[in-house]
């Protein structure tokens, strides 16, 4: 099956829609696709997944491109609709940790989108508040910093 990806803009934000599935074989087109649509003022990419059957480790390193760009102040990433069998990987892969994800469309936006005249967009997910410093300090070692690799390997 081919890949596909459709645009639209909705509350100031981007809206990928990819369709198909992304693999090693049509990964490269897929971040060529993402890559030269987003201009590099963007603030704001949602990723709408609902329609991608298949998302392998090359498709992950693709999403790693991504979040680079929209790291930093004013600037907000995300992905919604996700299947489930493309959700368990994000889950143990811990992109979920590094994206935020939404159960839908309508959560994403209501989460990302600005009025056109603000500044500055509203965090994608706030911290949760804790009972103390303490715990909030052991979370972060816990979760710590993770650093991705994907190396191609030939048979």
């Amino acid at each position: 099956m081919d890949l596909k990806v459709s645009w639209e803009r909705m509350d100031g934000v981007l809206i990928a829609s990819p369709m198909g599935r992304v693999d090693s074989v049509n990964s490269a087109s897929f971040r060529e696709a993402l890559v030269s649509e987003v201009l590099t003022d963007e603030r704001a990419l949602l990723l709408d997944l609902c329609d991608l059957s298949y998302m392998s480790s090359a498709g992950l390193s693709v999403l790693l491109v991504l979040v680079k760009r929209f790291r930093g102040s004013g600037k907000a990433m995300g992905m919604c609709g996700l299947p489930a069998a493309i959700a368990a990987v994000v889950s143990l892969s811990g992109f979920d940790k590094i994206i935020p994800v939404y159960e839908t469309r309508e959560a994403a936006l209501e989460a990302m989108s600005l009025p056109e005249d603000a500044e500055h967009p509203r965090p994608a997910v706030e911290a949760p508040e804790t009972a103390s410093g303490e715990q909030a300090a052991s979370d972060r070692k816990r979760s710590g910093p993770r650093r991705w690799s994907f190396k191609m390997h030939s048979t």
